[in-house]
């Protein structure tokens, strides 16, 4: 099957600093995406899980076209997401849609339901022939009613709001839907409502999915894949099932070992990483992970990882990756 979305050494910087200091020095830049790569074919979803300030966000803009200062490969669906222009690049905004994570106020309180669903059809001048039977339609894919056209964003619940916005992101048909936090804010039973509606949306309609979260009971639950975030790079990627069950990278196990659990011999077994998230402006040397890390070698602190690919097509960066006994190899 052919990748509908190809990621090659995506880079994504930022400015940094400011005032007077800076009209005397060099521009200084941090790189909140450094180096990704990922492939994503129709109809699966990958997972991006990490820390904050991890750079998932900021790969999804990039994914999507919204990057400043971003260089790299970028194909979707044959095109050079980077280089694209003028009508190409807003043919883009229509199959690559964005489901923000506050569901409320990523909705504008001016406008009823019915105005949200239909403006990213104005927006592009694609009106439908029938306005309120396409807003009927939009509504009912999400399992709301067609009474709750005419409410506005502050009459809905949370969980009616997050279905409103997988509508209007869905309003144009779009191959890809790029998911931030979907679920943040709400009650545990309106997550998994909300989780079962992506899951059959992208069944029915071979959407591909990307998934920003930290909560790796999401995961488990939509993502074929998953990718793990540290410091703007991918440190583990594959098989999302493999991944839960044998870990390979240190930070990995460390999040997973985090999760919420009513399990109290995993609780014991939990690994605690010591200290902070390094600074984007002083990057540590060799692994970026091994000032944390609780298995770190001399090797760590000095040389950096080269990428690791199992036969099962697992990638991961670790000089010492850890086995089926959850402790390091070699």
């Amino acid at each position: 099957m052919t990748d509908l979305l190809s990621v090659r050494d995506l880079v994504s910087r930022f400015p940094v600093g400011g005032g007077l200091g800076s009209l005397f020095s060099a521009k200084q830049y941090i790189e909140a995406v450094a180096g990704v790569s990922f492939d994503l074919e129709a109809g699966q979803t990958l997972a991006l899980v990490g820390e904050s300030g991890s750079g998932k966000t900021t790969l999804a803009r990039a994914i999507a076209g919204l990057g400043e200062d971003v260089s790299g490969d970028v194909m979707f669906d044959g095109r050079d997401v980077l280089n694209l222009a003028g009508s190409d690049r807003k043919a883009l905004r229509r199959e690559v849609a964005m489901i923000f994570q506050d569901a409320v106020s990523s909705l504008s309180p001016r406008f009823t339901v019915r105005a949200l669903l239909l403006e990213p059809f104005q927006i592009h001048d694609m009106m439908p022939d029938d306005p309120d039977a396409e807003v009927d339609r939009m509504l009912s894919l999400v399992g709301l009613p067609v009474t709750m056209a005419d409410r506005r964003p502050h009459e809905l619940s949370g969980g009616q709001a997050r279905r409103v916005g997988v509508a209007r992101a869905l309003a144009l048909k779009p191959k890809l839907v790029i998911a931030d936090e979907p679920t943040a804010g709400l009650d545990v039973s309106v997550q998994g409502e909300v989780l079962n509606l992506l899951n059959d949306l992208r069944e029915k309609l071979d959407l591909a999915l990307l998934v920003i979260t930290h909560n790796l009971n999401i995961v488990r639950h939509v993502a074929d894949y998953m990718a793990i975030m540290y410091l703007g790079r991918v440190v583990e990627i594959g098989d999302t099932q493999r991944i839960f069950d044998e870990p390979r990278h240190p930070y990995t196990a460390a999040l997973l070992s985090a999760n919420p659990t009513t399990d109290a011999d995993a609780a014991e077994q939990r690994i605690r990483l010591e200290g902070e998230v390094p600074s984007l402006l002083d990057r540590p040397s060799g692994c970026e992970f091994h000032g944390r890390c609780p298995f770190v070698r001399d090797k760590c602190r000095e040389v950096v990882p080269e990428v690791s690919t199992t036969q099962a097509g697992r990638r991961f960066t670790c000089h010492f990756p850890l086995g089926p006994d959850g402790a390091p190899t070699g």
